[in-house]
């Protein structure tokens, strides 16, 4: 059975069509009671993704101001490396890496920017621990070589009481199961840096 209005006559539904795309120009069609309208309106980008655009911006500014939280503690808890010596110097640098510091592939590759970041590769992390070492006092080479991963890993070699150990800023992080800094992966074929020599 049809339902008919208070006149007599059957209601006509009107359709509406789904919206069509001419050059940024986007038409869509309403339908209220009986009458049918288009409105014309150009548009950059729809509502979710201004919404997306938003929450991005966001998220962004409270990365920012974590990241930058974060390396104001490690500027901050650095300085209880001031005083290393000897071999308990070394592990005691090798547990602040551990803690604040972590291996991340394509990562900046400076001291600066792992002091920044809170990672870094293998150069990055060397060059952090050989400036913390050297001025400390150490002896610090900065050394390069082959490993199954790379063709140009680096680690250091520390003159620490009375002999050359190696010191391998990478494998300490967690990336690689906080292994104890002398453990190597490679065999040094190059010195790239010395500290103090």
């Amino acid at each position: 059975m049809e339902s008919q209005d208070s006149s007599g006559e059957k209601p006509t539904l009107i359709k509406s069509e789904p919206a069509v795309k001419v050059s940024a120009v986007y038409t869509k069609k309403y339908t209220k009671k009986s009458k049918s309208y288009a409105r014309y309106t150009k548009k950059k980008y729809t509502k979710a993704a201004y919404k997306t655009k938003v929450k991005r911006k966001y998220r962004s500014k409270a990365s920012y101001r974590t990241a930058t939280r974060k390396a104001y503690t490690r500027a901050a808890g650095s300085e209880e490396l001031n005083d290393l010596q000897g071999d308990e110097g070394l592990e005691r640098l090798a547990g602040y890496i551990n803690k604040n510091f972590n291996h991340r592939s394509g990562g900046p590759h400076t001291a600066e920017g792992v002091e920044k970041a809170g990672y870094g590769d293998c150069w990055g992390l060397s060059d952090w621990a050989a400036k913390k070492l050297a001025a400390n006092g150490y002896k610090v080479k900065v050394v390069q070589g082959a490993t199954s991963a790379s063709s140009r890993h680096r680690w250091l070699h520390v003159y620490s009481e009375g002999r050359w150990t190696s010191f391998e800023p990478s494998l300490v992080t967690k990336r690689y199961g906080s292994r104890h800094y002398t453990a190597t992966c490679g065999k040094a074929t190059t010195v790239v840096k010395t500290y103090n020599m």
